[in-house]
Order: C-alpha cells, then structure tokens, then sequence
C-alpha cells in the first residue's frame, strides 16, 4: 500500500532506492497477492539492484475459506499471478505461508491447497496451524477443528510442501544465480529469503562477508543449494 496517499507506488519507492549510493541488494517481502500490479513486477524486473524475488502470503487456496479470512482469490487466480511473475522474470525465487486447519475448512479445502501447491512450482512454502487470536475475525467464526485434526492436517500439508519445494531446488540445478555471501560457509541466493534454505559454497579465497558472487547450483538438498562461483579450493 505504500504510496497510496501520495499518488505514487512502491515501483517509485523501489527506484529511488535503487539509486542510493551503495545500496546493492533490495528484497521485497510479504507482498499481498491482491495488490500486486502489472508495474510492481515489472519493477522487480528491471530495477537495478532489485532480487528477483516475490514473497506472497497465499494464506490458502480454496476460495471458500479465503472468503472466510475476508482474503481474495483462490488457486486458479494464484497460478495466473504466478504465471505473469515468471513472464517477467523467469527465474523468480518465489515463496508463500499457508494456515491450515481455518474454521470451516474441509477435506475439500485441504485438496483444493495441496492441488495449488503441486502446481505452483514455489522455491518455499511455510506451512501454520490455525489458532486462535483475541479480537480475530477468525475467532468468532464457527466450524473450529479439533487441534488434533488441525496439527494432522498440517503435518500432511507441510510434508507434501517439503517434497514440492525440494522437486523445484533440484530443477534449478545449473542455474546461474547470484549469492549474498554472509559467512565464511555460504549465504543466501537471490532468490532465497532469510527463512527459505542457505546456499553453500565451496571453501576458498577471496570471499568476504557482504560480497556478492556468481556462481552456478551444482546440487541442492531440499532448499539448500551447493553453489559453485569458481573460488572453491580442493
């Protein structure tokens, strides 16, 4: 929403950033997939020092239980995002969190977000059992689950999610990528957020903490990624 009561977007906050001497490495995160604009990931695309990453809180995806969560859309209208981000920028890092086990939810539901999500061809996906807040909509709501069956319900979830995400790593094997290096084992690739898996490099010379290295993913496992940038020694 940023922007909104200045006439401007975050596609102009976005280039001004960009053009802040030393500024290198910029990551938007937690984007709400229903304000996401045609602009916004075209920014993300061509906007120096920009990561081709998009962090968007699915929540869910069967319609019913977004309505509930008074959210838009459902997984049909996701995959149509997500395709126009991978038309811009074709090797986005994308991620979501999901809530399973919300008032109402059925079996249905449950197959309605696992479908979504051995569709989605996502890089991360945190998976949450629902619970109850004070002053929540949510808690007000009939239909509350059992915990038993929200807890069963996620642990399914979470280890369909496990095995998509590690499907997506091990297909970007040979990509070239570009890695924020943090420690003297590694760091993060553009396209990982700080909570979505490490990238490794092999031990050598010449790195330090807060460069930026190129190199190419040789092997993942799961999310995390052995990335060779040239500099690793035997």
């Amino acid at each position: 929403s940023y922007g909104k009561d200045l006439g401007v977007g975050l596609e102009t906050l976005l280039g001004e950033l960009a053009g802040v001497e030393g500024v290198e490495w910029l990551r938007l995160s937690y984007l709400q997939p229903a304000e996401i604009r045609p602009s916004l990931i075209e920014a993300v695309a061509v906007t120096p020092h920009v990561v081709p990453y998009f962090d968007l809180p699915f929540q869910h995806a069967s319609g019913p239980v977004l309505k509930r969560m008074r959210r838009y859309g459902d997984g049909a209208a996701f995959l149509a995002l997500l395709a126009q981000i991978r038309a811009a920028v074709p090797a986005a890092g994308i991620r979501t969190n999901v809530i399973v086990g919300f008032p109402g939810e059925t079996a249905a539901d449950v197959d309605a977000l696992t479908e979504f999500l051995g569709a989605a061809d996502l890089d991360a996906v945190g998976v949450f059992p629902y619970s109850d807040e004070e002053g929540t909509a949510g808690a007000r709501l009939d239909g509350h689950l059992d915990e038993a069956e929200i807890l069963a319900r996620t642990a399914d979830v979470a280890q369909f999610a496990d095995t998509v995400t590690a499907a997506r790593a091990a297909a970007r094997t040979g990509e070239t990528v570009t890695v924020l290096v943090e420690s003297a084992a590694g760091g993060r690739a553009a396209q990982q957020g700080p909570e979505d898996g490490r990238t490794y490099l092999p031990p050598g010379p010449g790195r330090g903490v807060g460069d930026i290295v190129v190199g190419r993913i040789t092997a993942t496992d799961g999310v995390d990624w052995q990335v060779d940038d040239g500099r690793g020694t035997t």
